[in-house]
């Protein structure tokens, strides 16, 4: 049987043991909450940078998106995000491993951030801009201006009283709802 002494020593160490590791991850929550991680895509026209939660804490970008549409330019926000994301839980398992080492915690921790910012597709990436273009309409030149629209003929026949088109409803002058 254990005496009282191995039992208080048992105790103590155990103690000693939860004092360390809850210090250790203290260590790890600070060092995690300064992660910032930047990236650049389409040749540095953009970058974006995330906090230690992901999310985007900085968005630059620089001359050159002036010569990329606005949906490349969205495109590359979005690509730059997810990756700058998926190096977190990279720079997470270097914290985790030099503060609190490897255990059931921290393989879970870092299992969900891999979940979470997973790599980013390689088709991710936004080509660098092309050499600027105009664009002087909203749709392409070559499309056909759309045809005038007619004046359609009022509901009360002329006479005045009824809706008329600057109304602007489509019920002829009558009530939207029905009577039967």
């Amino acid at each position: 049987m254990a005496d009282l002494s191995d039992v208080e020593r048992m105790v103590a160490d155990w103690e000693r043991g939860a004092t360390e590791k809850a210090a250790r991850y203290e260590q790890m929550q600070r060092q995690v909450e300064q992660i910032s991680i930047t990236e650049s895509v389409a040749s540095g026209a953009v970058s974006v940078t995330v906090g230690h939660n992901g999310l985007p804490t900085d968005v630059r970008m620089t001359e050159a998106v002036k010569s990329m549409a606005a949906e490349e330019i969205a495109a590359a926000v979005l690509a730059a995000m997810r990756k700058a994301q998926s190096r977190y839980p990279e720079r997470l398992a270097e914290i985790t491993a030099a503060t609190v080492g490897d255990d059931t915690t921290t393989r879970h921790i870092l299992a969900t951030a891999t979940e979470q910012f997973p790599a980013p597709l390689e088709e991710d990436e936004p080509s660098a801009p092309e050499a600027p273009r105009a664009r002087l309409y909203d749709r392409e030149p070559e499309d056909e201006p759309a045809p005038p629209r007619a004046p359609r003929p009022r509901a009360d026949g002329g006479r005045g009283g009824g809706a008329t088109e600057s109304d602007g409803d489509d019920f002829g002058g009558e009530s939207f709802m029905r009577r039967d």
